[in-house]
């Protein structure tokens, strides 16, 4: 207060000291908000995705792009204006081909890298008395939610953080789902069910001396993804049923049996490799990049004139620039800035 009543000073504005750093060129837009996002992260993953993105992965290789697009919108307009300066259609349709391709890439494991970013959301359910905090305590690897032979001891929603092979999982362990209850324990599977239809992926315990019934199946596509835990297979290691399209792993989560399989199977539907692209913002743009080049390449197939090719390449050439910062909106600009910490 002393040094900001001599009016030679202020309180910094929210991401001002990058936007800054933006604004006289030291780094581009993307770099610019992977900065805001490593600030942000709380995950071994969003710490290593943020990084590359700061460290000028994805830059560089959009202003590959970008110098692609531009020459070929150059080459084209050309064409209309000097007869010497025709350009092939075949020609055209390779570069975007080479372009789309390089989009392809960009985006593989952009669906999951949100998730990625920030832990993958992981509830295990399943009924009453299923094993389910045994088998959150045997993946912690220590007793942290309470195990008892009485049904209904977890009421609310536990949640701590677990990394498996650079991968972070945010573990939740809920109250078991019943059809009729009332009371505190009511309130609880409210709140399993609803953990469930915010999950990135669902670990459904069941008893295996005992299967799944069919009331159960509801339960399992409420998330993104669900593997179906056969637990307590010391007492009975019969078989469950196939369900189309989920996994079965089979668990004795008493004595830490099946747990290493598990943890391959958390790990198996997300990308081995860090995401090249993981805002929002950079992924909805990309597709839009994507859907103009598709436009183009459809237009050349059909015979299309090259004036109208050339307007699909425009509406590309503009996409990367804006995820890139070139020709950006104010009102964007200073909403991206706007969620930085005061400074920064």
């Amino acid at each position: 207060d002393t040094i900001k009543a001599t009016g030679m000073a202020r309180l910094a504005e929210k991401g001002e000291f990058t936007k800054r750093a933006f604004l006289n060129s030291k780094i581009d837009l993307a770099q610019a908000e992977a900065t805001g996002e490593l600030i942000a992260s709380t995950s071994l993953s969003g710490i290593a995705m943020a990084r590359n993105m700061m460290e000028g992965v994805l830059s560089k290789k959009l202003d590959e792009m970008n110098n692609a697009l531009s020459q070929l919108l150059t080459d084209i307009e050309a064409s209309f204006i000097a007869d010497d300066s025709e350009i092939p259609e075949s020609s055209v349709l390779s570069c975007m081909n080479a372009l789309l391709k390089n989009i392809d890439a960009y985006l593989d494991g952009a669906e999951a890298a949100p998730s990625m970013y920030s832990g993958i959301h992981t509830v295990i359910a399943g009924l009453p008395n299923a094993g389910k905090s045994s088998l959150f305590n045997a993946l912690l690897g220590y007793s942290r939610a309470i195990v008892h032979e009485e049904a209904g001891t977890t009421r609310d929603v536990v949640k701590e953080h677990i990394c498996i092979d650079g991968l972070d999982f945010i573990l939740c362990d809920t109250a078991g789902i019943k059809i009729t209850s009332n009371g505190p324990e009511q309130i609880g599977i409210e709140k399993t069910i609803e953990a469930l239809k915010q999950a990135d992926l669902i670990l459904y315990v069941v008893d295996a001396t005992k299967g799944i019934s069919k009331d159960e199946h509801k339960w399992l596509s409420l998330g993104k993804r669900t593997i179906l835990v056969a637990n307590k297979t010391d007492l009975n290691d019969g078989d469950i049923p196939q369900i189309h399209g989920i996994e079965v792993v089979k668990t004795s989560a008493k004595h830490k049996q099946g747990i290493d399989r598990l943890f391959q199977s958390m790990i198996k539907p997300f990308p081995s490799e860090t995401p090249q692209v993981f805002i929002e913002r950079h992924i909805y743009l990309l597709k839009k990049t994507k859907a103009a080049i598709e436009s183009g390449i459809r237009a050349i197939k059909e015979n299309m004139t090259l004036d109208v090719v050339a307007m699909d390449i425009k509406d590309a050439l503009l996409l990367v620039r804006e995820i890139l910062g070139k020709d950006i909106n104010e009102d964007i600009m200073e909403s991206i800035f706007s969620k930085f910490c005061i400074g920064k």
